[in-house]
């Protein structure tokens, strides 16, 4: 959960009377913008609790004003004091019942409208007369206009959530491969996402899906000190020993550049080009490419530094000397990290890619540990319905009877009896009219990639020729029949019964 109150140096969220967002970093000591709206000290909102509204203040008054939630509520609804005295708001009431104390109000709409020329019994000056007056269409274009130059917004917590809709409705959705709300709460739900998990991620959104699962593994929260970028320019230069990795709730990006791009994050106060010490994430996330993964030994990152003998170290100077350790400490962390990820344990895959997904389920599956979760996200459902395909009976059924020459091809995904019943889920969320004889999608909805899901379970193959024990149905029948000794309670074989019961009774 957010934090209650505005902290510095956080984003959050910025909702117009427009319903247009904007997202803006906290600051102190400074002026932001909003355009046309106006400008406001960032002082006035620190430390404030979250959505709440405020006016920016005309000038020369400078400031933000409260908004109290009446006066929101009239504004939404539409007309003023003297409208709502007047029973002439925003919402046009009528009486159902032949009295009030029969019928009651209820909103008045168009059903009993007749789309007929002949229903038109007002001739062109009472018609005249009644654009003159002009109330509805003036409500309406006050509100409208209202809406539109209001120096007026609310303050929300940036959340993943949040970010991606403002992604979508604001940005290019391609950068985060199209994903809805919908379509990552459906991903976090089937990898069984939980804290304390060790999960192996494939992202190339931004880092918005690295977010989701670091929001559920509890890695978001981190209270930015004031001067804290200060600071750390101050201690990176100095030397400290290295902390372990903590072995539980961590999560490995797999990338296949020499850096991930995680630009994302920058929202929820990590950057990965300036990683802060004290986020939680600077230690629970852990960075590999794909060659480091697959060739360790051909990544030159992965050779050890030459080593410098103390007395020649010490007549260094002190930039060269802080160079040779700061690239002793990267070598070290990147080879435990490589060697950590190659162990395997993982307890779900998570994919959200570009690239081909069964090239990605060839050398990820069999890092996974028995009964973890496989799910993986595609713009278009072809790749998907191929990927499951790859898993399918037939698949298996090849594999056993004809080996790896024909189901292991360069295009394949491994062993297919590796991954447990894949399925399929289109995840879209979709917008309906609900009229009577008028129930339709949304029809402004916004377009785009359906959202199209695979999962599927990880097994572990039993190895060898598997038998089945015990006494079948037709050997027992046949030995009522034929045995009068009473010999049921007894295997086959004379050995003793397992069963406890079993066994008196034989002693008996």
């Amino acid at each position: 959960m957010p934090e209650e109150r505005i902290l510095p140096y956080t984003h959050l969220l910025l909702r117009l009377p427009s319903g247009a967002p904007r997202v803006v970093r906290l600051i102190p000591d400074i002026t932001i913008s909003l355009g046309k709206f106006g400008s406001f000290p960032s002082n006035a909102l620190l430390y404030r609790p979250y959505n709440l509204t405020f006016d920016i203040l005309d000038p020369p008054a400078v400031g933000l004003r409260l908004v109290s939630a009446e006066e929101v509520t009239r504004d939404i609804l539409g007309g003023g004091e003297d409208a709502e005295v007047e029973g002439t708001g925003h919402y046009d009431l009528e009486i159902a019942g032949d009295s009030e104390e029969d019928g009651g109000e209820v909103m008045r709409t168009n059903k009993e409208t007749i789309d007929d020329p002949l229903s038109q019994k007002l001739s062109w000056v009472e018609i005249e007369q009644l654009k003159k007056q002009g109330t509805s269409s003036g409500r309406k274009y006050t509100l409208r206009k209202t809406k539109k130059f209001l120096r007026r917004f609310t303050a929300l917590p940036l959340t993943v959530a949040s970010l991606t809709t403002y992604l979508l409705d604001t940005k290019e959705p391609i950068k985060i491969l199209e994903m809805r709300n919908e379509t990552i709460a459906v991903m976090l739900s089937l990898a069984n996402v939980r804290y304390g998990g060790r999960y192996l991620v494939i992202d190339e959104s931004g880092g918005l899906l690295v977010s989701a699962i670091a929001e559920r593994l509890d890695l978001l929260e981190h209270m930015t000190a004031e001067f804290e970028e200060s600071k750390e320019e101050d201690t990176a230069r100095k030397r400290y020993p290295d902390t372990p990795l903590p072995t539980t709730n961590t999560i490995t990006l797999i990338h296949p550049n020499e850096q991930p791009n995680l630009s994302l994050l920058k929202y929820f106060s990590y950057d990965t080009n300036r990683p802060t010490a004290s986020h939680p994430l600077h230690t629970h996330l852990r960075t590999l490419n794909w060659l480091q993964l697959v060739d360790p030994n051909a990544d030159s990152s992965l050779e050890k530094p030459e080593e410098i003998v103390a007395e020649t170290l010490a007549t260094l100077k002190g930039g060269k000397r802080a160079a040779y350790w700061r690239k002793h400490r990267r070598w070290g962390k990147t080879s435990r990290i490589v060697a950590e990820t190659q162990k395997g344990g993982f307890d779900g895959l998570l994919v959200a890619a570009f690239m081909d997904l069964k090239g990605i389920l060839r050398h990820t599956v069999p890092l996974l540990k028995g009964s973890a979760q496989i799910v993986a996200y595609s713009q278009n459902r072809e790749s998907v319905i191929e990927l499951a395909d790859c898993y399918s009976a037939i698949r298996k059924a090849e594999w056993m009877n004809e080996g790896q020459v024909a189901a292991d091809g360069e295009d394949g995904v491994g062993d297919p009896t590796t991954v447990l019943a894949p399925t399929v889920h289109e995840t879209r969320v979709r917008e309906w009219q609900v009229l009577p004889g008028r129930t339709h999608p949304v029809m402004t909805a916004r377009g785009g990639a359906e959202g199209v899901v695979f999962a599927g379970t990880r097994v572990l193959p039993v190895e060898g020729k598997v038998e089945a024990r015990g006494r079948f149905r037709g050997q027992k029948r046949r030995k009522d029949s034929g045995d009068d000794n009473g010999d049921e309670e007894t295997d086959p074989g004379g050995t003793t019964p397992t069963s406890p019961l079993k066994r008196v009774k034989a002693e008996i």
